[in-house]
This record gives structure tokens, sequence and C-alpha cells, in this order.
């Protein structure tokens, strides 16, 4: 294995917070090893993570030659260790860095890192690469104390990417965009409120119409997540996934402690619902940005109590962008439809339902899509009706579907509503757990009723065009504890 492959799977097996959400099974293998049952959705990859190992010494145990080969329900083993196995500690290389500065920061030498990271050279180092700095070990009775210096997230892919803390941050480290296909500099201008000619300055563009699929931008002025005080000493890992949360997107918190603790907490002025796992020691955070949340930072609290009810405290400081939404106009012949007393009861009624919180999650992968036709509006784009200001949304994903077209579940759940409303027209509104909730609008007849229990790709109605529409299609729309959010991103995306 190369020494960058190395390095990409030790990165992500230290930064993310798995849980197996598949079935582990102990049989007559003895303590030291596990039988894991494929599920749907995972590969030999993301099955290694959960278990601490490399997709290939996984392979081999198992006599796989092909690791696309594997199906679901197919019973693997997994050699596990007798104690549990810490994480290696790791470093992202940031703009201006060297080996020899990164060996200095962790008291260790340029040598050990080139063996480490099987590293030709010490010259041959670039922004964004993950360093071993130590190997993982089988925790003792009393872990060692950490040798990781005050570190921020250190250059960092743009949103999508996690990191994990451990120390204070440093504010001055660049936040890096990386260039999606189709992006141009004024539409990554605007996502994070930038002029072209900011962007082409901080790049050193000569050409600002010139940009290339995976190039690296440094975005001024903004602001990687930071801690604003040291993470007490139960906290074993912090992550925060994206690095800079968008409005009207998702993001999640994952802690993991060492002893079990309750935790709560706040962000943008709400009580945040805190997922609580394996005996209190694991933590999972779903938030859903309000749309029209300012672009700014803002400050995370979270509150920690123990059993013997000593508290502590986890601080942060987040950013938030736009997220850089289109406009369209758009002419609507009912205008008493437009009446804001209308809009507004009804997403006072949507939010409210969406706003209970169901502690079975009923859903385990992406979300599929709800319609076997072409996607026509997107979430987010502000809109004008009838010559107004731009000072609406829309709410949700919509699919030209053809009338009587089938429309799906996008995941196991539970039918909350089924009600025929005046903007959304006959509507369904599936629970997922968890805070996760779907809206199926515009429909010509609904197939399901409230308290129906449904699964993923179950046709629960057909494409109509009742309610506030100017033709047959399906409005999709996701929510997060009460927040309307994108809910591509959880089709491109697998949550918590």
């Amino acid at each position: 294995m190369n020494w960058y492959f190395r390095a990409c799977i030790i990165a992500i097996a230290s930064g993310l917070l798995l849980t197996a959400t598949s079935m582990r099974a102990q049989e007559s293998t003895g303590s030291s090893l596990s039988v894991h049952v494929v599920q749907r959705g995972e590969n030999l990859f993301r099955i290694a993570l959960q278990y601490g190992l490399f997709a290939e010494d996984l392979a081999k145990t198992n006599g796989i030659s092909d690791s696309d080969s594997i199906a679901v329900g197919q019973r693997l083993i997994i050699p596990l260790v007798a104690e549990p196995i810490q994480p290696p500690l790791t470093h992202t290389v940031a703009a201006g860095e060297s080996l020899a500065s990164i060996a200095a920061a962790y008291e260790t030498s340029i040598a050990d890192l080139m063996t480490r990271n099987e590293l030709p050279s010490a010259d041959i180092i670039f922004v964004g690469q993950v360093l071993t700095i130590e190997s993982g070990h089988v925790e003792e009775d009393a872990a060692p104390a950490e040798r990781q210096p005050d570190l921020a997230p250190t250059a960092a892919p743009g949103p999508g990417h996690r990191h994990s803390f451990s120390r204070v941050g440093d504010p001055s480290i660049d936040f890096v965009h990386v260039v999606q296909s189709g992006e141009t500099l004024s539409a990554i201008g605007l996502r994070y409120n930038q002029t072209i000619n900011a962007l082409s300055q901080a790049n050193g563009l000569l050409d600002p119409g010139f940009l290339s699929i995976g190039q690296r931008l440094i975005v001024p002025g903004i602001q990687l997540p930071r801690l604003t005080q040291p993470l007490p000493d139960v906290v074993r890992a912090f992550t925060i996934d994206p690095l800079v949360f968008e409005a009207g997107r998702s993001g999640r918190i994952k802690l993991l402690t060492s002893d079990p603790v309750a935790v709560s907490g706040q962000f943008l002025g709400r009580d945040l619902v805190v997922i609580e796992r394996d005996a209190g020691r694991r933590h999972n955070i779903l938030i859903g940005i309000p749309m029209f949340t300012d672009m700014n930072v803002y400050p995370l609290t979270l509150q920690l109590q123990d059993m013997t009810g000593r508290s502590s405290a986890v601080s942060a400081i987040l950013q938030v962008i736009s997220g850089g939404y289109g406009r369209q106009q758009i002419t609507i012949n009912d205008s008493e439809l437009l009446a804001p007393a209308v809009e507004e009861a009804e997403i006072a009624l949507i939010t409210r339902l969406t706003g209970r919180f169901t502690s079975q999650q009923s859903w385990s992968n992406s979300l599929s899509l709800p319609a076997a036709a072409p996607i026509n509006a997107v979430f987010g784009t502000l809109r004008s009706y009838n010559g107004s200001p731009f000072d609406r949304y829309h709410g949700g994903v919509d699919f030209a579907g053809a009338p009587g077209t089938s429309i799906l579940a996008a995941a196991d759940g539970t039918v909350v509503m089924v009600d025929r409303l005046q903007i959304r027209g006959i509507t369904t509104l599936i629970d997922h757990g968890w805070g996760l909730y779907t809206l199926y609008a515009h429909q010509d007849e609904t197939l399901v009723e409230t308290g129906a229990a449904v699964t993923g790709g179950q046709v629960i109605g057909t494409v109509g065009t009742t309610g506030r529409s100017t033709g047959p299609h399906l409005h999709w729309e996701a929510w997060l504890n009460g927040v309307n959010v994108d809910p591509m991103q959880w089709v491109q995306e697998v949550f918590p």
C-alpha cells in the first residue's frame, strides 16, 4: 500500500466517530474474533473502518480476492484484539508547514515521521495531507497523556469534510474550498460572501474565469471551528462535520467520552437534541441550520454531567455561511395563497409536527429519491412571487413527474400526517426517527394513512398538482428537529 493511501485511511479512521449500525454476533470463534453481517450500502472499506482495521486485512482474513464482491447478508470474520485500540495521533499539513516544523511541534524526528508515513522524501508533503504522528496502541489501565500541541483544524477541504478536535484552535489558519464540477468563481464567492477580486487575490489567480475540478482555493475571512477552552479530561473525541455549517443544510456533532455522562447543549439560540448511545459514552447531535441564518460565527456550548453530578463543558465557535443559493421569479394566479397568514399557519403546523423527537431510528443509510422523475427545482432558491421581494425560498426539491407517477417513501418510518393543505396540497409527512422527517406535497392521491408504518421504496401516493402549484410535480422536503433542510444532502451523505 502506498504511503498516501495509507495516510488517507488513517485520517478517516481517526477523524470519524463510527458506530457499527450493522449486526455483530459473537460465535464460537473465541474472544479474539467477531462476525459481521454485511448490511445494505456497506463496502469492505467502510466495514474495516468500523473495527479499526485496514480493508486488505479484512479481505485476507476472509479469503476475499475482489473487495467489491461482498454481498448483503454475507458473514465476515472480524479479527479483534483483546483490548480496545486507541486511534493513532494524526496531523493535517497546513500551508507553510514543513516536515521539520511538524516534527518539532510533536517532539519527534523527521526520520520517524518519514518511516511512519512511508515518505520517500522529507520535501514531498502537501497541504491537506494527513500524517501519522503516533500509531494506535492498546489502552493500559492509565492512558498516556496526549502529546498533541495546541492546534486548530489545519488547512481543510470545503464543507462536508470531518475534523476531530483535541485542543484550543488557532484562528489564523486558512479555510480551503475544493472546486466542484460546474462551479465558477462567482458562485463560490456568493457561497462565502466574497468578491471575485478577493478570491483572485487570495489565490493569485491570473484568470478568474479558469478553474479546474479539485482545485483548492483559500477563502479569506472564513473561520474554521475552534475550541474556546480545553476539552475536559472525560472527552476522548469531539468531531464537527462539516467544518463550516451552511444555512439550510444539516450538520452533525459527535462526542465520545471515557465515562458515562449526560449531555445537553445550545446552538443558534436553540436547545440541542442529544442522542445518547453506548451507555452514555457516545453522543450524537444532528443540527439543522435555519435557511436565513446570517453569515457569522456562533458559539456552541455543551454541558456534561457525570454519574456523581460533577459538571464540565465543551465550548467552541462555529462558522455559518450562506450556501450560495440562486434566485427565481414565480407567477401565481391565485394570489390568496400568497397571503403571509396562510404561509405562516402552514409552516407552524409542520414545524410543530417535525419538532417532535422519536428516539427509535428507522433509517440506517442515506435517503432514497422519492420519485423516478427528473429534478426541475432544487432546495434553497430564493423566490419572488408576482414581483415581490426575494424574501422566501424553495423549501424542497421538485420532481417533474407526470400525473399519476408513483411517489416512494425515502426510508423506513411512520406516517404522522396525511392532510390537504392550502399551499402544499395533498401532503404526507413521515417520521424517520432521531428528528428526521420527510414531506411529500402536491399529490393527486395518497395511499397511506396516519399511523401507518412504511418501508423505504414503498409507494405512498401519486404525483399531482394540488395546492399552490404551477403544474404536476412532487415537492419533497426534509425537516430536522423542526428545521427545514436540504433533502439532497441526506441522499448524498450517510448520517449521523
